[in-house]
């Protein structure tokens, strides 16, 4: 195999490696589950993992040239340390880049999950033939990412765009950041459980309680669409709402940085078509910019699936490589 890059792209419960060369083509994907602890823990499994792939794509440790993380958390993009995120306070203050740099001897690079994709979708997704953009990544959270003239937006502080922790609504739901009420909290996956089981808590005739097995405790956001897919007037109800919630933060996007395309990726953005009319039009309705034409802009899916955070690890550290020997 030539010289290679592989991507690491953690979720809340799987972890997924990419490998390729110089272009967006990979020559192996793989998923996994992950099992949280310590940082030593963590850095064993991703070597575990990042080794296999990399047998699987006909590559080996000589032929590796860089590694890419993408994370659910805040990291120091220079040292690679954990400051924040709810789903992995078990590495705060731990560098997830500097013992995997040891072991491989070759760069290695870490970013929050929303930037991440972001990159993954300016290479290889939308960012093709469109060079200002805005990235939803849909699913236990809701971030976001830019692009403007073709770059990919980074802010200091290890910070980055923030769309989900607008409020849209008047619900006062206690969201993990710490505020009431924010779009996150609202539209993700654990808020579309939370529609479900309250319909099903008070007593509505929905086919979400023959899901559940009649225990609302269990209800997921996939059995909302699946009981939207065979015509239930509540979970369709419920989907209405989260397209509604979206479209206004979509306008609120529009009106901010006025992008071509809107662009949901993550693990419920293959779930997002059916969504994508009502958003389209709620957007619409709500934005005096695209009603008087005077700037354009379309709400899709990607079409890297849950590969955008592979894609986008493996450019972002491409881009380390070609800027230090620049």
């Amino acid at each position: 195999m030539n010289p290679c890059f592989v991507g690491v792209d953690f979720g809340k419960t799987n972890v997924r490696f990419g490998v390729a060369e110089d272009e967006p083509v990979l020559a192996c994907y793989t998923k996994q589950p992950y099992t949280r602890g310590t940082p030593a823990e963590i850095m064993r499994q991703i070597i575990d993992g990042l080794d296999r792939a990399l047998s699987k794509a006909g590559g080996s440790r000589n032929t590796l040239r860089g590694i890419g993380i993408s994370v659910p958390a805040v990291v120091d993009r220079e040292t690679g340390v954990i400051a924040w995120g709810p789903d992995w306070d078990f590495m705060a203050g731990a560098s997830l880049t500097q013992p995997i740099a040891e072991h491989y001897g070759i760069p290695v690079v870490a970013d929050v999950d929303t930037v991440i994709p972001t990159w993954g979708e300016n290479w290889a997704g939308i960012g093709r033939t469109c060079k200002r953009f805005a990235v939803l990544a849909w699913g236990t959270g809701l971030g976001a990412g830019l692009v403007i003239d073709g770059e990919v937006q980074e802010y200091p502080n290890n910070l980055f765009p923030e769309f989900g922790h607008s409020r849209v609504s008047d619900d006062d739901w206690p969201c993990k950041c710490g505020a009431i009420g924010c779009v996150d909290t609202m539209v993700c996956g654990g808020g579309i459980a939370k529609h479900g089981r309250l319909a099903v808590e008070t007593g509505e005739q929905t086919v979400l309680r023959e899901l559940c097995g009649g225990d609302p405790e269990t209800v997921t956001s996939h059995m909302v669409f699946d009981a939207a897919d065979r015509g239930d007037a509540v979970a369709q109800a419920i989907l209405d709402r989260i397209a509604v919630l979206l479209g206004r933060l979509c306008a609120n996007v529009v009106l901010t940085m006025q992008p071509e395309k809107i662009v949901f990726v993550g693990g419920l953005a293959k779930r997002s078509p059916r969504l994508l009319a009502k958003i389209n039009a709620t957007m619409n309705e709500g934005c005096w910019l695209l009603q008087k034409g005077l700037t354009g802009c379309e709400v899709v899916c990607s079409e890297l699936g849950d590969r955008a955070g592979v894609l986008g690890a493996i450019r972002r550290v491409q881009m380390k490589l070609e800027n230090r020997s620049g």
